[in-house]
């Protein structure tokens, strides 16, 4: 019996603490509580990225998983982005926010909800910057053309269900149409006249997807209901065109660069690092430099072998003139064979990966290599890649090849197939396929089903990752597993690969150089020219398309280079932890975690500190 009144009340306190300790909800699984509704209410808000994210109908539940309202058919419903919407979803964003801070401590969660946690916290820092800083809603006529074309083209391609189903549900978004116009033509403000030509040609893509292409998939007992909503949305297009190129195009005083303060906050949010831009320009800078100065002692005996002991005045007429070479010997003479190269390298690279160890290849064959959408040219004016989406990871996923227009004239045609020579073509298809970004959503999508690994990616993790996937990630992955196919030795004995291997560094590095300069130092286009002909040694027509591509977006180009170095710094970091390191073993499971932010898939893939 205890008599001591001190160590009574001290035994008192103790039972308190246990019995509240007894009660209270881990915060693992508070966060995992919270974040699967959080996703669904973002889902919910932007139905055309939920649909190609493979989430069609929303079934309304609460956080305890119970139903708590009618479903929602998100595949016939458009974004709204009025005023009072993106109000909204600013608030909620900021409510969840406020309630993970609160609810959440993340210094006592571990592994994968500890990785979840910065997922979830790197989207809102993007969500909310794109929203309330950058506000493109207001400025850029292309966010509505493409988002209109994203619109109606899942439904086509993705055969989540018979055509019967998925075209009536497509007629009901093309019957939201004119409202979707009028909402842009309400909110725009003034425009870069750069943007506005690049939405008219955009517009124009979307007005053939609705009058010509869908047409010709549309099941015979739709039809009526297709023409009847195609007309009224046909109308609404042509007006837009008409008020792109009489009416915006007259207030184009909106600078398309974005100008230093706000480009660092963008670049911070993007890239997930605490560098400065100067910072990484310093050393990408740095970079492009040492990559130059190989490329020249590479060139100088390929140009005595073809050229004997001609002497060229400088290094760049000694750059140009094996390139030349080197582009026309190994070029297609068509754009018409563009596809039929690609099918050949991406057999080849399957292969080559797997032999050579680098990564096994998922077990799906489900890629398709189609010709990218008309409304989606502005940016993939060369080539790009959709993945299956990650709810629905049994639908195709998609290489998107962008033909050459063939009003072009014949130098603008040849300056591209030279710059896309068959070496340069295996490099492409390498990033964007096997072993790049197809590869890359086929791990994530698959997560791992090995029962006996020692830490599984939960479901909830997969597709958290999947939807706010982090952009650093993605791109960078793409672009340091070219090396590594390089390093392994793909290609191997071959000097014109090699030069082309170094010229696609060169690219990687002035991309983040080009980006950084035009938006906060106000490069002008003839500099640009200058670092992209003559430092990077790109074709005219492919520094015209980087030109503008840096017109077009921002903080986006830099993420191939500051990816690249991040997972060289996982895999060393990997690789100084590990007693059994191999490159597979190592891609493989970083892949499997999706794509969190590279800091923690560091942590997740060795469980130390990347800090």
């Amino acid at each position: 019996m205890l008599k001591n009144p001190r160590l009574i009340i001290a035994v008192a306190a103790l039972a308190v603490l246990l019995a509240r300790c007894a009660t209270e909800e881990p915060p693992a699984q508070v966060l995992g509580r919270m974040t699967t509704p959080f996703l669904h209410e973002m889902l919910v808000r932007n139905p055309v990225e939920a649909t190609t994210l493979g989430y069609y109908v929303h079934k309304p539940t609460n956080e305890e998983g119970e139903p708590a309202g009618a479903e929602v058919r998100l595949d016939e419903l458009l974004d709204d982005l009025s005023s009072e919407a993106i109000a909204k979803r600013i608030a909620s964003i900021k409510s969840f926010r406020e309630r993970l801070t609160e609810e959440v401590d993340r210094y006592k969660l571990k592994a994968h909800p500890w990785v979840d946690y910065a997922v979830v916290s790197n989207y809102i820092g993007r969500a909310l910057f794109k929203l309330e800083k950058e506000r493109a809603y207001e400025t850029n006529p292309t966010l509505y053309v493409e988002m209109l074309g994203t619109a109606l083209h899942t439904l086509m391609v993705h055969e989540y269900a018979p055509a019967s189903e998925r075209y009536k549900h497509l007629i009901g978004r093309v019957q939201k149409i004119p409202a979707f116009i009028d909402q842009a033509k309400t909110n725009l403000k003034v425009s870069p006249e750069v943007w506005t030509e690049v939405a008219i040609d955009e517009n124009q893509g979307v007005i053939n997807l609705v009058a010509r292409v869908i047409p010709l998939g549309i099941p015979a007992e739709l039809k009526g209901d297709y023409d009847a909503a195609a007309g009224p949305a046909l109308e609404a297009l042509r007006g837009f065109d008409d008020y792109l190129k009489n009416d915006l195009t007259k207030r184009n005083q909106h600078d398309w660069r974005l100008g230093k303060q706000l480009y660092d906050e963008k670049f911070k949010v993007m890239l997930n690092t605490d560098k400065t831009p100067g910072q990484l320009l310093q050393e990408a800078e740095a970079a492009l430099k040492t990559t130059y100065d190989k490329t020249i002692e590479m060139a100088k005996p390929m140009h005595r072998a073809i050229y004997g002991g001609q002497r060229p005045p400088n290094n760049l007429a000694m750059m140009r003139e094996v390139l030349e070479v080197v582009a026309d010997d190994n070029r297609l003479r068509s754009g018409d064979q563009f596809v039929d190269q690609i099918r050949k390298d991406l057999d080849e690279l399957s292969s080559f990966v797997v032999d050579a160890g680098v990564v096994n290849v998922p077990k799906r064959d489900n890629l398709q290599i189609i010709e990218t959408p008309e409304f989606m040219r502005g940016v993939y004016s060369v080539a790009g890649f959709v993945g299956a989406p990650p709810m629905r990871p049994e639908l195709s996923a998609f290489y998107w090849v962008t033909p050459i227009p063939s009003d072009w004239p014949r130098q603008r045609t040849v300056s591209k197939l030279r710059e896309y020579n068959l070496f340069k073509l295996k490099l492409l298809t390498a990033h964007e396929a096997i072993p790049g970004h197809y590869l890359q959503t086929e791990f994530s999508n698959e997560g791992t089903t090995d029962p006996e690994a020692p830490d599984p990616v939960p479901e909830s993790s997969r597709l958290l990752r999947a939807a706010f996937a982090d952009p650093s990630y993605a791109e960078g992955w793409a672009s340091y597993i070219e090396q590594v196919v390089a390093d392994e030795g793909y290609q191997e004995g071959s000097d014109e690969f090699q030069i082309n291997w170094l010229k696609e560094q060169l690219r990687v590095q002035a991309n983040m150089i080009l980006d950084i300069r035009m938006h906060t130092m106000d490069m002008s286009d003839d500099d640009a020219r200058v670092l992209l002909r003559e430092q990077a040694f790109q074709e005219t027509e492919e520094a015209r398309g980087k030109i503008l591509r840096a017109k077009l977006t921002s903080a986006q180009l830099p993420l191939y280079y500051h990816g690249w170095q991040e997972w060289i710094r996982v895999r060393d970091h990997y690789q100084n932890e590990t007693t059994d390191f191999s490159p597979t073993s190592f891609h493989d499971k970083a892949l499997r975690n999706g794509a969190a932010p590279l800091p923690e898939i560091g942590y997740i893939t060795t469980k130390t500190s990347m800090d």
